[in-house]
């Protein structure tokens, strides 16, 4: 009698809900392909036909991430330039709170983007609605103002999801679009 062979559905998906959920219990470094696999309820050879290794698997996850943060970004419609990149720096902070565990994937886990080129493409794409945004601010030195932006946005959210601001009085919300917009006032 053949044995029937074991179909899982949507494995991608459900290893990359594993891969999350095993890098919000253990962080990066902690995860693995064989337990993302047994989560699943697969073989350890079986997350192989979806993803070369586990930095793919990690790679796919900051993917969905950077996707979510650019949705984030571009649903920030307001007018004022100065408001809208308050809105942004607070929805990126409030992005990162929600879920540190992507966070952390999308930005600390080692993931050699170079390597994923759909994952540095999207990256990039992030990259430049920052600089749309501040372009609408100050058309003169764009990136750099952009970059500047980006540290305040990104350092209050690293800040938060490390839990580094729980001496502080400031709500860790707020405090990102409160630098932004002292930022924002010394550029006029």
């Amino acid at each position: 009698m053949k044995r029937a062979r074991y179909h899982h559905g949507d494995l991608r998906n459900a290893l990359l809900v594993a891969t999350i959920e095993l890098v919000r219990e253990r962080g990066a470094r902690g995860f693995s392909v064989s337990e993302a696999a047994r989560r699943a309820g697969v073989s350890i050879t079986a997350p192989y036909r979806h993803f070369a290794d586990r930095e793919a698997m990690l790679a796919a996850v900051a993917l969905r991430g950077f996707t979510q943060l650019e949705e984030v970004f571009t649903s920030r419609t307001e007018q004022d330039p100065v408001e809208r990149l308050v809105a942004i720096a607070d929805a990126y902070v409030a992005f990162a709170r929600a879920d540190p565990a992507l966070f952390e994937v999308m930005f600390a886990s080692g993931i050699d983007k170079e390597s994923h080129p759909d994952v540095l493409a999207r990256a990039y794409r992030v990259q430049e609605l920052l600089v749309d945004a501040v372009g609408k601010l100050t058309p003169d030195d764009r990136e750099r103002r952009a970059a500047e932006f980006w540290s305040i946005a990104h350092g209050v959210a690293a800040l938060a999801t490390e839990d580094r601001l729980r001496y502080l009085t400031a709500e860790a919300g707020s405090l990102a679009g409160t630098a932004v917009r002292a930022w924002s006032a010394g550029l006029t």
